[in-house]
């Protein structure tokens, strides 16, 4: 079976219908996922982490970005049909807390038309407010790190 093990950023905000949090459209998979990747060698989930939002959001760790040292739960494990490689895979995944630190982090997070804040209900529903689909993975390390 095929083995995803990955970094995964829960960046979490106020918003007028309670909690949102952050997601990042995929061109590849067609759908909202959490600003993440997998793991390279040699290198630890947390580091994955931080490595993910410089790269992803264009962040810089410390001056518009923080990350919680461990991570919501322990390595979680769960096994679904991968978006991209669309054969059953066993994904091994934890899950930080990520704070913007600056309202200039906020604002160019939001600039990015690939970035989309999303409620729990979008989240649980599997698709947004427009229709769009998101990601079972977002619901699925929700659920199982207790965030939802």
């Amino acid at each position: 079976m095929r083995v995803s093990v990955a970094g995964l950023a829960c960046i979490r905000r106020d918003g007028a219908a309670g909690s949102e949090y952050l997601t990042q459209w995929s061109e590849r998979w067609g759908m909202f996922s959490l600003v993440g990747g997998h793991l390279e060698a040699g290198e630890t989930f947390r580091a994955c982490c931080v490595r993910e939002v410089e790269e992803e959001l264009e962040l810089a760790l410390g001056i518009e970005f923080a990350v919680a040292e461990r991570p919501i739960r322990p390595e979680v494990e769960y096994t679904a049909m991968s978006g991209g490689a669309k054969v059953e895979t066993r994904y091994r995944v934890e899950l930080f807390a990520v704070e913007l630190l600056t309202p200039a982090a906020l604002a160019q997070v939001n600039a990015n038309p690939a970035n989309r804040w999303l409620t729990a209900g979008e989240i649980a529903a599997g698709v947004t407010a427009d229709a769009k689909p998101i990601s079972a993975q977002v619901k699925t390390v929700f659920i199982l790190n207790g965030v939802m």
